[in-house]
């Protein structure tokens, strides 16, 4: 009754071992992916900002100006369709979400970054449609991922769009995207300039950390729970164990005795001897008389 008992639950726990493995393990994977994410987001950010500093020298360089532009373009925009795909494929939809704004917020830093280096380099009737559409875009895309950012950073961005520095910078793009002459001076537009690329900078960079920590706590957060479930399966399946084990012992077993031996009967060869003796007698008698026995009887 007991190895009746035990078979049944040794496999229940077998089965709760395998489950509470496979969570732990899927669990440990998603930590590791968020993690990693969060790295690659972190590594890129500045492998981004160094394509950055390669391309403002490389445009003061003499050459072709749009090549230039166009190969850093290229490479820089590489970078964040990648960082857009891990955003995308995050393990949690919270994680992707905050990594998605802050790919937004580094797409804008780049936005401002190559039109501000076209600027500096000069800008030629060539060069101006690509300036105006560097600083078209990374507007649009400001006004877009404003609202979505924390609120910490939502309020830093207020403070930045009511600041003189970027009243200046603004009005000196708008003025490069008409080929009309700026309204501040040299050292002015270069001082606002700094202000705002570092600012919103900064904004990017205080979105990637964010993700980070979300996508780093998200993934310690998935792993304990599914320690905690795979300890509670495997408690609850020891509990069945020892429940139905503990009943198979009270179980009262019947006991059926099988005999060692069959014990046989003698035949009784009584009658049979009584009845050769009987006729035995009658056949003697009777031959003496008659000469002949009767055997009918």
């Amino acid at each position: 009754m007991l190895s009746i008992a035990f078979v049944p639950c040794a496999a229940l726990v077998l089965v709760a071992l395998f489950i509470s493995g496979f969570l732990v393990q899927q669990a440990i994977q998603d930590r590791d992916d968020a993690e990693s994410g969060a790295i690659t987001m972190v590594e890129a950010s500045r492998g981004i900002a160094a394509l950055q500093r390669e391309r403002a020298v490389a445009l003061r360089a003499p050459g072709s100006r749009s090549a230039t532009y166009l190969v850093y373009a290229d490479r820089i925009d590489t970078t964040l369709s990648s960082l857009r795909e891990i955003a995308r494929t995050a393990p949690d939809a919270e994680v992707g979400y905050q990594q998605t704004i802050a790919v937004e917020l580094l797409t804008v830093v780049e936005g401002l970054d190559r039109s501000d280096s076209l600027a500096v380099a000069g800008i030629d009737d060539e060069g101006r449609r690509n300036y105006a559409a560097a600083v078209g875009a990374y507007r649009a895309r400001l006004d877009a991922v404003a609202g979505k950012m924390t609120e910490s950073s939502r309020q830093a961005y207020r403070n930045l769009v009511a600041s003189v520095d970027w009243s200046r910078f603004g009005a000196v793009e708008t003025a490069l995207s008409a080929a009309t002459p700026p309204p501040v001076g040299q050292d002015a537009w270069r001082v606002a300039a700094g202000v705002v690329g570092r600012s919103l900078g900064d904004l990017a960079a205080r979105q990637i950390e964010y993700s980070a920590q979300i996508a780093i706590d998200g993934g310690r957060r998935v792993l304990s729970g599914a320690l905690a479930a795979a300890a509670a399966i495997a408690l609850l399946a020891g509990v069945v164990m020892a429940i139905v084990l503990q009943l198979a012992r009270r179980l009262p077993i019947p006991i059926i005795r099988c005999p060692s031996r069959v014990e046989v009967r003698p035949p009784d060869w009584s009658h049979l001897v009584s009845d050769y003796a009987e006729k035995s007698t009658l056949l003697a008698h009777t031959s003496r008389r008659t000469g002949r026995a009767d055997l009918s009887r």
